[in-house]
């Protein structure tokens, strides 16, 4: 009979105990690849930002007088020197580098365009400077001749690896926030996802355990029924 079956969770057609709930959304082998890779995108923005920040403070252009091949005066400038584009590009690598942070922390995905904006304005502010040599040899080369006792100076100039290093970062920085912001958005879409089908499997065991409960209530009392039914024609006769 059914009476004698235990009944678990106090109700019919609860689930046994021990059993685990279809309503708890269990993440996936593919979502949490999608968070390590989201996690790694992360960390890869800071780092680019830090990097961005200690490449100012490298050569960011030289100028050279030479004459027959030897240097008879070198002039360089750092990032940090060339105002206000170093300072600029130092507040916006700490700043990265604090913001993802606060991403990693929040997993909210509305910190990946600031991040974008930042590495865009790291590369644009590095790639403005790619003259920054020009007004050093124009200097030196304005000064006289006589002062190096030499006829026939020659001033040339170039930029510093600090410049590209710099770029390099800020387009890192780039691509590293986006594919945050894509992976973080995947990652959320497939566990609304996971929680929707959680809840319609529980919605569905649960209507079908009611069914399965009520079913033999009927099919009984109906039997019952027809007994006394035919109980009370056997005492009429």
């Amino acid at each position: 009979m059914l009476d004698d079956e235990p009944i678990a969770g106090g109700r019919p057609g609860g689930p046994r105990s021990g059993a685990p709930r279809v309503s708890d959304p269990v993440p996936t082998r593919a979502s949490a690849g999608v968070a390590r890779w989201s996690d790694r995108a992360l960390a890869l923005c800071a780092l680019a930002g830090l990097i961005a920040a200690v490449a100012v403070t490298r050569t960011w252009a030289r100028a050279t007088l030479s004459d027959r091949g030897a240097a008879l005066l070198v002039v360089t400038r750092s990032g940090w020197q060339l105002r206000p584009t170093g300072p600029l590009v130092v507040a916006c690598g700490l700043l990265t580098a604090l913001i993802c942070l606060l991403a990693h922390r929040s997993g909210r995905a509305a910190f990946g365009a600031p991040l974008a904006a930042l590495g865009a304005g790291v590369a644009g502010l590095a790639l403005s400077r790619l003259d920054a040599a020009d007004p050093l040899v124009h200097k030196i080369g304005r000064l006289r001749i006589g002062t190096f006792q030499t006829d026939e100076p020659v001033a040339a100039g170039s930029v510093g690896v600090g410049l590209w290093v710099a770029t390099l970062a800020g387009i890192v920085v780039v691509v590293a926030a986006v594919s945050w912001l894509l992976l973080t958005r995947r990652a959320a879409g497939e566990t609304h996802a996971s929680a929707a089908g959680g809840r319609a499997s529980s919605v569905a065991v649960t209507e079908a355990g009611t069914v399965g409960v009520a079913g033999p209530q009927i099919s009984g009392g109906i039997q019952g029924g027809s007994g006394a039914a035919e109980r009370g024609v056997d005492h009429g006769l």
